[in-house]
């Protein structure tokens, strides 16, 4: 019955989130179309929102996309430009989601469970900083100080440089060389966000009857911790997440940019700059989907935590 439930709970959101992609590069086409000035009256626009969908969605024709000289020798589709770079994109994107995450509970429990300690007070102030702090900064930050590319006063063995990204398939260590500090610095304030509210949500749930009854029952305060009131605690996090990936997304092209990433959020300044609508637009759904696919995700876990939510 159980599963049942879970099931048609996450049929329901699938929809919800399958409309969503429809709903937010529609809405996007209609505000460049009517910035430009060339709509044709209300017939004339639902005309073209009805031509871009059926180009976007049944045929995949993205539009075409003019980059000439030191960028692209040579025109391309906007979804050509959206394919070659939608791998770094996802890593980046699911990897500063898992750094963030992992980061913040981690951090979280600590300040829940000793917050008057050295490590605890040091936490607070920490989330409090990397909430603050503009991912760009931190990026620069980091490399000005400690890549040796930037006479850095420090330097770090296996520090992720400027522009030395490798595809995984091809070599793995390059890979993660390079974007294990970027993936830092991107969810760094999906990290800070986690950890409070991670910290808020178990003082409320320490005091609660299951975990005083695994307490009482002789259970480790670590096992208590791990499988009584991190599970209690955890659904307003995840709930978190979701809100915020749309932050998360943008912190990515942000750091993409910093690091020379060959992802195509970098494009997302120079397709506005340039009035490129069809690549703006392609960018825009890259960013609609992979939102949409981390809320599902997160939709699940919420749903598989809490029973309540479905």
């Amino acid at each position: 019955m159980r599963s049942s439930s879970l099931a048609g709970y996450l049929g329901r959101r699938l929809g919800l989130l399958a409309l969503t992609v429809l709903v937010v590069p529609s809405l996007s086409f209609l505000m460049f179309t009517l910035v430009q000035g060339d709509a044709g009256g209300p017939l004339g626009l639902l005309r073209e929102l009805g031509a871009y969908l059926t180009a976007t969605f049944v045929h995949l024709d993205f539009g075409e996309e003019v980059f000439r000289g030191e960028t692209f020798a040579r025109t391309r589709g906007a979804l050509d430009i959206v394919t070659e770079g939608l791998a770094p994109d996802i890593q980046l994107v699911f990897g500063a989601l898992l750094c963030g995450v992992t980061g913040g509970l981690a951090a979280g429990t600590l300040v829940a469970v000793a917050p008057r300690s050295i490590a605890g007070r040091a936490l607070s102030v920490a989330s409090a900083f990397f909430i603050a702090a503009p991912v760009y900064w931190l990026g620069f930050v980091a490399l000005i100080l400690f890549s040796p590319g930037f006479g850095s006063l420090l330097h770090v063995p296996f520090l992720s440089p400027v522009g030395g990204y490798e595809p995984l398939t091809e070599d793995p260590l390059a890979w993660l060389r390079a974007m294990w500090l970027p993936c830092l610095i991107a969810g760094a304030p999906q990290g800070a966000a986690c950890a409070r509210m991670a910290a808020g949500s178990l003082r409320t749930v320490l005091g609660d009857d299951p975990v005083r009854t695994a307490r009482g029952k002789g259970a480790a305060e670590g096992r208590v911790l791990r499988r009584h009131a991190l599970p209690l605690a955890a659904p307003p996090v995840i709930a978190l997440v979701g809100v915020n990936m749309n932050l998360l997304v943008t912190n990515v092209a942000l750091v993409e940019t910093v690091f020379n990433i060959p992802g195509s959020f970098r494009f997302v300044e120079r397709a506005l700059v340039n009035r490129d609508v069809d690549l703006a637009q392609a960018l825009v759904l890259e960013a609609t989907v992979l939102i949409v696919v981390a809320n599902f995700l997160a939709d699940a876990v919420h749903a598989w935590l809490d029973p309540r939510t479905r």
